[in-house]
């Protein structure tokens, strides 16, 4: 009889930073597990920096666990991803999804069916909605359309969103390889894929309100958002600095994709089955 480890062939690894979410992260994860076939998606949790159960509420509802006692949102992301690489080979591409219960889980399969049809990088925007507006504070709506239009012009592309919840290919994070570990974890995938011309896709995604907890970035002061968007400006620019310092790197990603990336970024939605 064979192992779990050797049945268990997921190809999507649903990838939660968690940061001192004990009180929701437990919801986030049933609600994931019992919307998403468990054949195909694993949920994997990085606890960063937590001070409180957010591992072991998350252990006690079936999702693997990666900890780091490094706080910020990247370092939650990638110590997961380390787990992910390390253990399941099969997984072809990671989903980011909000810990906090934001992301709809609905939404997943969105991103999924884009990747299917060829995008490598599906990123779920909220921002084209404005239903999502009574969620998302004004100052945090206006920052993230701010956001965007900066990202757009370090990467060459416009994009309507820094969306938590994207879909990121297995070899195409590994070339980008991320350096910014906080605040700019989101916008330096966006400027590098979009340098290195892979293929981006943006579709329309919900916004909820946060299940338990405090917000740490959404949905706080004008002054911490001004703050945290400096911060995310002047990791953006350190992206595109760094792109500019490696340009083989354009070369080698696409003979990593050979043929399965297609050569030009998308500049509308994605098409429909």
């Amino acid at each position: 009889m064979q192992s779990a480890e050797r049945t268990f062939r997921p190809q999507f690894a649903l990838i939660i930073p968690a940061c001192d979410e004990e009180e929701c992260i437990g919801r986030v994860v049933d609600e994931l597990s019992g919307t998403l076939d468990p054949e195909k998606f694993v949920i994997v949790v990085g606890v960063n920096g937590s001070s409180d159960r957010t591992g072991e509420v998350a252990r006690g509802c079936g999702a693997l666990v990666a900890e780091t006692r490094e706080r910020g949102y990247g370092h939650g992301c990638q110590t997961a991803i380390d787990l992910v690489a390390a253990t399941l080979p099969s997984v072809r591409a990671y989903i980011f999804v909000a810990g906090d219960g934001a992301s709809d889980p609905r939404d997943v399969h969105k991103l999924v069916a884009a990747y299917e049809q060829g995008y490598v990088f599906v990123l779920g925007a909220r921002t084209g909605q404005l239903r999502n507006w009574r969620i998302m504070r004004f100052s945090h709506v206006i920052a993230n359309f701010a956001l965007a239009l900066w990202c757009g012009l370090l990467a060459g592309r416009w994009f309507k969103d820094l969306a938590p919840l994207r879909l990121i290919d297995r070899e195409l994070i590994e070339a980008i390889a991320p350096q910014e570990k906080t605040f700019g974890w989101t916008i330096e995938p966006q400027i590098i894929a979009a340098r290195l011309s892979a293929a981006i896709c943006e579709v329309p995604a919900n916004e909820r309100p946060r299940l338990a907890g405090a917000q740490k970035v959404s949905g706080v002061t004008w002054r911490r958002t001004f703050s945290i968007g400096c911060r995310i400006l002047v990791a953006g620019f350190r992206a595109r600095s760094r792109f500019q310092r490696s340009p083989g790197s354009v070369l080698s990603i696409e003979e990593s994709y050979a043929g399965s990336v297609r050569a030009t970024i998308r500049t509308t939605g994605c098409p429909k089955k």
